[in-house]
């Protein structure tokens, strides 16, 4: 029962999912600089609230596909958040072992 509905929340990240990436190349290339990790997750946490407020807010009308497959908006967006938390953090790891 859970995997479909990650499935609909991970349809949902990979259609929102441009701008966050955008604003990963500079994370990756401040952390390469100096290393500050903390600075850099309190920053996208700050971002992928912003953007989860403008989605939500512009795009509204767009909600009722998942609501009609039983999917909520926090399933949605906790998917949406840890999913980008998660590929950053993976990016980052990869980028401290390059240098």
């Amino acid at each position: 029962m859970y995997i479909p509905r990650l499935r609909i929340a991970l349809l949902f990240y990979r259609y929102h999912c441009f701008v966050p990436t955008l604003l990963w190349l500079p994370g990756i290339w401040v952390y390469s600089l100096d290393g500050l990790l903390l600075p850099l997750l309190l920053m996208k946490a700050a971002v992928n609230g912003l953007l989860w407020y403008l989605i939500s807010t512009t795009r509204h009308d767009r909600f009722y596909y998942y609501y009609n497959l039983h999917v909520s908006r926090p399933v949605l967006f906790l998917t949406w958040f840890f999913t980008d938390l998660l590929l950053f953090g993976i990016s980052l790891w990869a980028t401290a072992l390059m240098w």
